[in-house]
């Protein structure tokens, strides 16, 4: 189904994501633009002046970007800039809910706002008029619809963040496979904060498996403020930080497991790329996780900083081919069932609600 958008309207959706890097929020935010560019939807993107998805974005057609400087053209000149020229505005994280609030208020163009952290919200006359006018909420897990509903009161509904489906490069795959050296390979990708994806604890897990496993590495992908610290912690053990990758695909394929040690996540949509590219993976039980993670289907759910029974998940996993077997059939079937095109056409469907409201 496709919106159904004024044809007086300029754009059939302005997206507006004000993040200052390149995370999964902004991936999501991508495959969104480009699902519905697929389907011949104008659209327009407010983002900050700096913002890496223009360069990331600037092969869409049908895509209009309006970079905005901090002060003072987020808070007055894209409100201007854009007008009343879209049918419905897509707020992709908090200061993007804010400023389409204050749009609304202005122009009185309906918005969605995606939540994408499991976080407890303010309960303010704000937070309370940011959610209840907005025009449908989206949580990107059940976790965060429910802590949206449970609130405000207000109807959230459920749509899954989407697989990236990055292709692969076989040459440079090939390059990494002879980098790595062979061997039962550990790998995890994310922003080295140890507090929210619990890296420790896969370093300690990796710390009981080392005499179990004699050809066991872990490989990590990302950066942040606690790479010092962490391979201070993994010092002594089979353990290497190879830092942020663009081609995170190319190293996922190459991955016997991957790991997924959060100890709160709003969905983890990475785990959906290490499903599609065949990889296993043992993830923690807490916040959307479990809405990929079917226990012994699509994954192995553990509880969080538990290095014992995370060390134990992995090694079922080398030790079953049956497991292991089961755990990537049941882990391509949940990517194929979360991807860009079926996202895509969730929020098609809910636009059109919109549309024939407005």
């Amino acid at each position: 189904m496709t919106a159904k958008i004024p044809s007086t309207m300029d754009f059939a959706v302005a997206h507006v994501n004000f993040s200052h890097g390149f995370r999964g929020g902004e991936r999501q935010t991508e495959l969104l633009i480009r699902g519905l560019a697929d389907q011949g939807a104008r659209q327009a993107l407010l983002c900050r002046a700096e913002s890496p998805l223009i360069a990331h974005l600037k092969d869409v057609e049908r895509l209009t970007v309006i970079p905005l400087s901090s002060w003072p053209d987020i808070r007055l000149m894209g409100h201007l800039s854009l007008g009343s020229r879209a049918a419905v505005i897509q707020a992709h994280e908090t200061l993007a809910a804010q400023w389409a609030l204050l749009h609304y208020r202005f122009f009185k163009v309906p918005y969605v706002v995606t939540r994408r952290v499991d976080d407890a919200i303010r309960k303010n006359a704000f937070n309370a008029a940011l959610y209840g006018k907005a025009a449908a909420l989206v949580g990107v897990s059940s976790k965060i619809a429910a802590v949206v509903t449970g609130t405000f009161g207000v109807h959230c509904r459920t749509i899954h963040s989407a697989c990236s489906k990055m292709g692969v490069d076989p040459h440079e795959a090939g390059r990494i496979s002879a980098e790595f050296g062979g061997g039962f390979i550990i790998g995890h990708a994310g922003a080295l904060v140890d507090r929210h994806k619990g890296q420790s604890t896969l370093i300690e897990a990796v710390r009981i498996l080392k005499d179990k496993i004699p050809d066991l590495k872990l490989f990590f992908l990302g950066e942040g403020p606690d790479r010092a610290a962490l391979e201070k912690r993994a010092a002594g053990l089979p353990v290497k930080f190879l830092g942020f990758k663009r081609n995170v695909t190319d190293y996922l394929v190459n991955f016997s497991v991957f790991a997924f040690p959060s100890n709160n996540e709003g969905l983890g949509s990475v785990l959906l790329d290490a499903m599609a590219a065949g990889v296993p993976v043992v993830a923690s039980n807490v916040g959307g996780i479990p809405d990929l993670v079917e226990n012994a289907q699509s994954g192995l759910l553990v509880p969080p900083g538990d290095p014992q029974s995370l060390a134990k998940a992995i090694l079922s996993i080398h030790d079953s081919q049956e497991l292991r077997s089961r755990l990537i059939a049941g882990g391509l079937k949940k990517a194929d069932e979360n991807s860009p095109e079926a996202m895509t056409s969730l929020y098609q469907q809910l636009y059109a609600e919109i549309a024939e409201r407005n």
